[in-house]
């Protein structure tokens, strides 16, 4: 495997100096964890065995309790009944639910841990790791709505269904099966949704109808403890040899460092005319990822064992090769971009400097545009960052770059992937709840900027509310009709 094919790691000269770096890393975190045990054989795999709980402390959380049968003292239990003696269970706070392999089923703490180091022999034998997927905006697109475009339900190929007993249209991302079946030879699949195991089931069916792929490894939100939050406590496998393909980093607050995030999938609804690209769309780029971190954790140059190799360590080291030896500076944004950035391994200036190679910023025309300008540095919109830090490689400055366009009635747009069409779906909502008789007309552009689904796009756009009205609406009030009279007209050519 030659890395330098698959991925531009900057500040190595050659293959071996990386590994010879990933070696270090891996070394350096088996000596700080104290409960890694030690082998003869580095190859062999062992893992540290889980620490001793007390068994008067039971918790609340009836998907995460108490870790022992005080009854019989059996590891396994089906519908509080010991699945080895038949025995009744007094106690409903046993073990973790594992209700989507089998309904009722929970298992001890430390039986979780023996089928964690059972499971981890038998991929390491077929050289796999684990790879749990999202479905909604990672694999698929879905949509209630009865107005879909006919240009968007007419599909070449096996991609587009219609569900009438969910009520749903479902797209599946470009590329997806080909993903599938190529990803299926180096990892392990599972499926997690916040959404209910009916629908989770359903997609799923779409996606793998043969079952090749996924067999009883489908987690909804009806087997997570937490409804809003996704963990792998529910993953056999130790956390080590688990990646997670997902549009969404909020969900996996715990296992960030797993994440592989995906820029979001939307058919349904876009302002695109074109689907995304077959070959070269998100799943195509994350396969690349994948296969990388793949490709390093079983490299054969390692001379640490199995034990010691982690996925967290490769993804980190990785994504920090991306945009180092740049300086950036970065204006008035969210700290997610900030975040993004260090990550990436880009040093972060506080103020404009010479030592200064990029300016992030939303607004044309302020003081640090200027000075980029002026001083030949590059001028970049935050969706640069971004894109980077999904696709783990630097992209072409020229393709991200922010501008204005200036309409007759004098008001200045931002010329951005994002925000021309967030005034446009403005405009559409306005419309829609005039002729509907919601609102009265002067009263609508205010009532768009109140509204919750208003200040998610804004979210998106890295934009405040106020920063929003100052920019797009101007500081005095306007009519709507004013503002984005013949909105079709002015939109056309952004």
């Amino acid at each position: 495997m030659s890395l330098g094919d698959d991925f531009p790691l900057h500040s190595y000269t050659t293959e071996h100096d990386f590994i010879a770096t990933l070696n270090s890393a891996f070394q350096s975190l088996s000596f700080n964890n104290t409960t890694t045990t030690t082998n003869s054989n580095p190859h062999v795999l062992s893992e540290p065995k889980p620490k001793s709980k007390s068994k008067s402390k039971k918790r609340s959380d009836p998907h995460h309790n108490s870790d022992e049968n005080d009854q019989c003292g059996h590891p396994e239990i089906q519908d509080n009944k010991c699945i080895n003696c038949k025995k009744k269970l007094l106690d409903d706070n046993f073990g973790v639910s594992f209700s989507y392999v089998r309904k009722g089923l929970r298992f001890s703490h430390k039986e979780i841990a023996r089928l964690r180091d059972l499971q981890s022999h038998e991929k390491l034998k077929h050289k796999k790791l684990v790879l749990v997927l999202d479905l909604d905006q990672t694999l698929i697109h879905v949509t209630t709505s009865s107005k879909t475009k006919q240009s968007q339900t007419s599909s070449s190929g096996n991609d587009h269904f219609t569900l009438n007993s969910l009520q749903k249209t479902v797209k599946l991302r470009p590329f997806v099966r080909p993903f599938l079946k190529e990803a299926s030879t180096m990892f392990e699949f599972y499926i997690y949704t916040t959404a209910d195991k009916a629908y989770a089931l359903e997609m799923t069916r779409l996606l793998d109808p043969e079952n090749v792929y996924f067999g009883t490894r489908i987690i909804s939100r009806d087997d997570s403890p937490r409804s809003d939050q996704k963990s792998l406590d529910l993953v056999l496998a130790p956390e080590r040899m688990v990646l997670v393909l997902d549009d969404t980093e909020d969900v996996w607050l715990n296992h960030r460092p797993n994440l592989v995030s995906i820029e979001r999938y939307t058919y349904f609804g876009s302002y695109s005319i074109t689907d995304e690209s077959e070959t070269e769309g998100a799943l195509v780029k994350s396969l690349r990822v994948l296969k990388l971190v793949h490709g390093l954790f079983f490299h054969k140059k390692l001379e640490v064992g199995f034990v010691q190799r982690d996925v967290r360590v490769i993804l980190r080291m990785l994504r920090g090769e991306v945009l180092k030896g740049c300086n950036v500076f970065i204006s008035n944004l969210d700290s997610r971009v900030c975040v993004m950035a260090e990550e990436l391994g880009a040093m972060r200036a506080m103020e404009l400097e010479e030592s200064v190679t990029h300016v992030v910023s939303l607004v044309v025309g302020s003081e640090e545009c200027l000075w980029a300008e002026r001083e030949k540095r590059f001028l970049v919109h935050p969706r640069w960052i971004e894109a980077a830090y999904y696709l783990f490689e630097r992209m072409p400055e020229q393709d991200f770059p922010i501008s204005l366009k200036k309409f007759s009635n004098g008001c200045e747009l931002e010329n951005s992937f994002v925000c021309p069409r967030l005034v446009f779906v403005l405009f559409l909502i306005e419309v829609e709840a005039t002729n509907c008789g919601l609102l009265k007309e002067s009263l609508a552009v205010n009532w768009c900027m109140s509204c919750c689904f208003l200040r998610r796009l804004l979210s998106i756009c890295h934009l405040s509310m106020k920063s929003f009205q100052k920019q797009f609406i101007g500081s005095e009030r306007t009519r709507a009709p004013s503002q984005f009279n013949s909105a079709h007209g002015k939109f056309a050519n952004i």
